[in-house]
């Protein structure tokens, strides 16, 4: 089963990579830094309003569709959501237009929120659906449509910025375009399981409690992941929020990527067992699903840092390419600890103590911006790079110590030993490869990068790691023998 759902969430994440890195290659060339800064304090804006009124019910379609499942009660589930969201979407209207109207900027600011809240409107019904799907463990069906609506929005933003000279706007009505295009596909979905069901303000009651606990952490994820742009607006201007923000696209947004497909294969697996399976299947659940997130996040994290130089050369715009370049190995290793972090957060949202949850995070959070206030005016970006890394790191330890207290998330040890030294083996590989520049460079040492890590983690058999190795080399020698 997780073999299956590996290769399934392979598709839109590489869809997710392809658009991101795409838009930010184009936004950093065509926009000014001060532009893309725009959009970037646009989408955090967007994000955190997003956040407190929206969320709530796309995180209680994913967890309360089993237990609707089992108790026959899958048509008043959904429409209780759909009353709920329809209420939800009132509200957003209200709040967008508000923020839209007040929010300081010029024209195309403000047709750029508009477009933000629009778009966000339209995705939280799709995400509602799609999130129905994942749980059903419907993956392909999911990807499938998950990638055709990345790919849509990344090709309309190319439309629109290119050749239609659209500025920090495009993006957004891009997104919102290609969110309704993949809601044709969904909207009738969703209107048959809602068809004969009944809202009832219990559930909803339940549902808003839960969701808005997953909604409240989130939102201080928020502050900590992209906040510091407004406290690098303020002490600094603009044009250092598009330096910072192109730094973390090419580096945060890498991990944000393997984490959301990690995530998106092992968490249905592990509310499966955990609802419906023993203690040890909980367990395996929860070790494969630490070590998907080591095996995969700790070396993209070493090698982001290894290659920040050439990956800046192709993805971002001259002007903010140095300064990018050099902020990037610090994001990467914030990005890593908040990765592994969800990990143990996981074990506040199958217990459903997702209020703790949120409550725990506003410690990284205060910390964050106390840390931002005392550093920028002393390192410049560099003090937000190290604000993240330090209010990351206890984040992770908190959520890991006190989440004991609710289900006892595995740590495998020995196999964290294994790949803590198949990266140093990498990196003392790469490293050993000369300044060739651009996409040679990348490339080669990114080549070098996963066979040296590969060779290692099988000689040390991570994870069973050769035995996988071997079972994948015998289905294709007996593949090519029988053909």
């Amino acid at each position: 089963m997780l073999k299956k759902h590996l290769l399934a969430y392979l598709m839109p994440n590489i869809a997710q990579a392809i658009a991101s890195f795409g838009t930010v290659a184009i936004l950093t060339r065509l926009l000014t830094d001060a532009e893309y800064g725009r959009f970037s304090l646009i989408f955090t804006t967007m994000t955190i309003a997003h956040y407190i009124v929206m969320n709530w019910a796309e995180a209680a379609a994913a967890r309360f569709y089993a237990r609707a499942e089992a108790n026959g009660e899958i048509n008043n589930h959904f429409k209780t959501l759909i009353v709920a969201f329809t209420f939800n979407a009132a509200l957003f209207v209200v709040l967008g237009a508000l923020v839209s109207i007040f929010y300081p900027g010029d024209m195309n600011v403000k047709l750029a929120l508009a477009a933000a809240f629009g778009g966000s409107i339209v995705r939280s019904l799709l995400k509602i659906a799609l999130e129905t799907r994942r749980m059903n463990l419907e993956s392909m069906h999911y990807s499938m449509v998950e990638t055709f609506n990345t790919l849509a929005g990344f090709a309309l933003t190319a439309v629109f910025v290119v050749w239609l000279n659209l500025k920090e706007e495009g993006p957004f009505i891009a997104t919102m375009v290609a969110a309704a295009m993949a809601l044709v596909i969904e909207g009738p979905f969703l209107k048959k399981l809602s068809n004969g069901g009944k809202f009832e303000i219990k559930l909803a009651k339940e549902y808003f409690h839960f969701g808005w606990g997953i909604s409240g952490g989130l939102l201080l994820a928020t502050a900590l992941s992209v906040g510091d742009r407004y406290f690098i607006a303020y002490f600094l201007d603009d044009a250092a929020v598009g330096v910072y923000s192109a730094g973390y696209q090419i580096a945060a947004r890498i991990l944000d990527i393997l984490f959301v497909y990690i995530t998106g294969v092992g968490f249905p697996l592990l509310v499966s067992a955990f609802e419906k399976g023993t203690k040890e299947d909980f367990k395996i659940a929860a070790i494969n699903s630490c070590n998907l997130r080591v095996a995969i996040g700790v070396p993209a994290a070493v090698g982001i840092a290894l290659v920040s130089k050439p990956l800046a050369d192709i993805l971002i715009g001259e002007s903010l390419r140095a300064p990018a370049a050099q902020i990037t190995p610090y994001i990467a290793a914030g990005a890593l600890f908040w990765g592994l972090s969800d990990y143990f957060s996981d074990a506040f949202v199958i217990s459903r103590k997702v209020f703790e949850r949120a409550i725990i995070m506003t410690i990284p959070a205060i910390l964050n911006m106390v840390l931002n206030i005392i550093l920028l005016p002393k390192m410049g970006i560099m003090g937000a790079a190290w604000s993240t890394i330090i209010a990351y790191f206890i984040g992770m330890v908190i959520l890991a110590l006190r989440g004991r207290k609710y289900i006892k998330m595995p740590i495998p040890w020995l196999d964290i030993a294994k790949v803590g030294v198949s990266c140093v083996l990498m990196a003392l590989a790469v490293m050993m490869v000369g300044r060739l520049g651009g996409f040679l460079e990348l490339f080669v040492k990114a080549t070098v990068g996963a066979i040296t890590y590969g060779t290692a983690a099988v000689i040390l058999n991570f994870a069973n790691f050769r035995g996988h190795a071997l079972e994948i080399f015998t289905k294709l020698k007996g593949k090519l023998n029988a053909g």
